[in-house]
């Protein structure tokens, strides 16, 4: 009776209790340090990407561009943006640039969604199996 009692009460936590829940106390952010660009060596990297790299372009504005990288210069950058409508290319001077960064390809919404419907599932199953398998002897 006790070993049931216990594998119903550990069952029972791991299908309440979230790994890493959304809706805990957030910790407050330390303003950042401003940061010191060198533009020359901003101008470096941006010249070593290869062309057709998808990018993101942060600018001094606060805007961002995301795009594929044209062509590199010292002085600036051209990207053409990532839009449902085409657009011309976009000549970024590097003295608006902040932060050139590639960027990474996103998985789909369902994607995430097969991952957490999958994930549930086998839990859900793994559970079942340790239920029956104390209340089967």
């Amino acid at each position: 009776m006790f070993r049931k009692t216990v594998a119903a009460f550990v069952c029972t936590a791991l299908m309440t209790t979230g790994c890493a829940s959304a809706s805990g106390p957030r910790l407050a952010q330390a303003p950042s340090a401003p940061i010191v660009h060198d533009r020359a060596v901003l101008a470096d990297y941006v010249q070593r990407l290869p062309p057709g790299s998808k990018v993101r372009v942060e600018r001094t504005n606060g805007n961002s561009v995301r795009g594929t990288l044209m062509k590199a210069t010292p002085d600036s950058i051209v990207v053409q943006k990532n839009t449902r409508v085409p657009e011309a290319p976009l000549e970024v001077p590097l003295s608006d640039v902040t932060r050139v960064t590639l960027d990474q390809v996103s998985s789909s919404l369902g994607k995430h969604i097969a991952i957490g419907v999958g994930s549930g599932v086998a839990a859900t199953f793994g559970v079942l199996l340790i239920l029956a398998a104390i209340w089967g002897d």
